[in-house]
């Protein structure tokens, strides 16, 4: 893909030009009598944004809503100012190619909006949903479904069935310019790792190489731990830009991936919806141009948007200067907290743009990291002095305790007793999984027991991990003894000194704890997250042999072979000997094996091609009617290398 290039150069006829922004959050914090209109104002201003630039088209990248099931009062909102700037009788320029009813399979006319007879779209706008809309209860329906369902947004990039994902791309064009927009709805992390690392994430490739490829995706760009997170190494190497949703700080401006080449721009979100330093960043949208195999993002700076200031503060390093070991310590803390705010406060009217719609009121966050409890005051009754200056003085200000004692030694976990564990089971159990685990820790050393989480839950954990391959078993299980510790430790008075005594109170409550857990994870299960025993079995019954997949370690292609008619579970194929790719996609055979399947009862001669160590993707020869053709990508944690 070639470099940016300068409006200037290019045709404007053969030019796509759309708007970019996501993370909206409609309805955030809407009963809050100073902020509630914050949402709405800065969604007002993006698409005045686009009707003053004249877009073809919108893209959002997710989060419309800032919640799944929003009030009447946010639909309500939300369909106004669609059907404000959205509606007329502009003519639309883009030429829809591929096939509406793959394209948009949950919508009520399986039309692309501004080809409905009975809409009359000016601007289309094109959505993937977030993890904060994302369908949930009783028939799995997102508030996108209302608006695409009302003609206003075209949803796409939804998937109902999470065993497997298949990405066919939306196909505009204009004049000379092809776009295919691929799109992925926010999934769980952990789960769309397994997704990846199964080999079970297919994107269909047009055949052509002159089409410009843009992927929407919602997830976690940041390493927030394995599995807990979108690589960007994960995606295949023909994209050539990637709007990344989730993320709240604007990193608009388009950075390229030195592995992949493809460019990722990041818009974060258009209102603050937590006081984090990300957060405190110019929020804005962009305006991107593509023309061919080139294009430019120019962001465009919202001037509606709450002025928000946040300042970290290190108090060790005032320690000598406030004489913070000379008494009166939370008075001269204030003191300095004071004249901090002041001049935060001043700061915070330079980002005024004199838009008569921009809050004047700022969001102000001071954070005061302490090395000492006696160092801390109390921030609500001291906030309260700036009521009707600050937005938000109730939680202006937040203290951070530095941990300065060198922390416990973590102790190893003992891997002869959990041998000795898995030897010493019975015949009769099988030796599964979570007995294994029961039995460890009945058997270890005490210094080695869990201090929180009973013994039970891993058992468990590994029970679900094992036999229905949740992968959001553990997450669920931490996050929820988390919470209930915290609720145990609010309202005591809690020190190093008796820190021990008081969670010796939260462990004598294990039973009822566990009891609890499992309550959670059964509702949990019940809406939807977790198949039950029926699906879970039609999930694997599929025609690859479950112990057959290919692993993101291996070297291999495997190419499935071509089959045209037949039923049945096919054995394993033989070795293929070496050959060319060529080859292998006409003869089934390659460097690597070949696994044998039954033949399906479909027609179709698509080849899926299992690419696990390649950034280059292979395409079939197959003249398909749409001119697509199927190629799954896998992550390569070598990539780097």
């Amino acid at each position: 893909m070639s470099e940016p290039t300068p409006n200037s150069t290019i045709d404007p006829d053969d030019t796509i030009k759309i708007l970019v922004a996501s993370d909206i959050h409609l309805g955030y914090n809407e009963k809050d009598v100073i902020r509630g209109e914050d949402s709405f104002i800065a969604f007002e201003e993006v698409l005045q944004h686009a009707l003053e630039n004249d877009v073809d088209a919108i893209i959002l990248g997710g989060d419309l809503f800032h919640i799944a099931n929003p009030s009447t009062n946010t639909l309500n909102r939300c369909s106004r100012l669609l059907k404000t700037y959205l509606l007329g009788d502009k003519p639309i320029k883009l030429e829809f190619l591929s096939d509406q009813n793959e394209n948009f399979l949950e919508s009520l006319n399986k039309t692309v909006n501004y080809e409905d007879p009975n809409m009359n779209i000016a601007i289309p706008v094109f959505s993937i949903h977030g993890n904060h809309d994302d369908p949930s209860g009783f028939g799995r329906i997102s508030s996108l479904d209302l608006l695409s369902t009302n003609g206003y947004v075209n949803y796409f990039g939804k998937w109902t069935d999470l065993t497997k994902i298949n990405i066919s791309p939306i196909l505009l064009k204009k004049g000379e310019t092809k776009m295919a927009l691929y799109g992925l709805s926010y999934i769980s992390d952990a789960r769309l790792a397994r997704l990846f690392n199964e080999a079970k994430v297919f994107l269909e490739k047009p055949e052509d190489t002159d089409w410009f490829n843009v992927m929407v995706v919602h997830q976690n760009r940041a390493d927030r731990g394995p599995k807990n997170y979108l690589p960007e190494k994960s995606l295949p190497a023909f994209l050539d830009l990637v709007i990344w949703g989730h993320e709240h700080d604007c990193r608009i401006i388009p950075e390229e991936n030195p592995n992949k080449k493809f460019y990722v721009s990041q818009p974060g979100s258009t209102v603050a919806t937590s006081l984090a330093e990300g957060e405190a960043l110019d929020k804005c949208c962009g305006i991107l141009s593509i023309h061919k195999s080139l294009f430019r993002l120019d962001p465009i700076r919202l001037q509606t948007v709450r002025p928000f200031i946040f300042e970290s503060v290190n108090m060790a390093e005032y320690f000598d200067e406030l004489g913070l070991d000379e008494g009166d310590v939370q008075q001269k803390m204030q003191n300095f907290a004071a004249e901090r705010i002041e001049d935060m406060i001043k700061r915070a009217k330079e980002k005024l743009t004199g838009n008569e719609k921009q809050p004047k009121v700022p969001l102000i966050r001071l954070r005061l990291e302490i090395t000492d409890v006696e160092q801390q005051f109390n921030a609500i009754r001291f906030g309260q002095q700036y009521s009707g200056r600050v937005a938000n003085p109730q939680d202006m200000i937040v203290f951070k305790k530095k941990i300065t004692k060198a922390k416990d030694e973590l102790k190893p976990l003992d891997k002869d007793a959990l041998l000795e564990a898995y030897q010493n089971q019975g015949k009769a159990t099988a030796n599964r999984a979570e007995e294994v685990v029961d039995r460890y820790f009945k058997e270890t050393d005490e210094d080695k027991q869990l201090e929180l989480l009973c013994s039970k839950s891993m058992s468990e954990l590994t029970k679900r991990m094992v036999d229905y391959e949740d992968d959001d078993a553990a997450d669920c299980i931490i996050k929820f003894y988390e919470r209930q510790v915290m609720n145990h430790l609010e309202g005591q008075a809690v020190n190093e000194d008796n820190i021990d005594e008081v969670l010796e109170g939260f462990r004598s409550k294990e039973r009822d704890t566990y009891n609890d857990m499992l309550k959670m994870l059964d509702s949990r299960n019940q809406k939807g997250p977790l198949a039950t025993d029926s699906t879970r079995s039609n999930a694997h019954d599929s025609d690859e042999d479950i112990d057959d997949k290919p692993k993101a370690n291996s070297t291999s292609i495997f190419v499935p072979p071509v089959t045209t008619a037949g039923t049945g579970r096919g054995g394993k194929g033989s070795r293929g000997g070496r050959g060319s790719r060529s080859t292998a996609a006409s003869n089934s055979t390659g460097r690597g094996r070949g696994r044998g399947r039954g033949a399906s009862n479909s027609s179709s001669s698509k080849i899926d091609f299992f690419l696990t160590h390649t950034t280059k993707p292979v395409v079939s020869s197959r003249a398909s009617s749409r001119n697509i053709s199927k190629v799954v990508y896998i992550s390569d944690e070598d990539d780097d290398e």
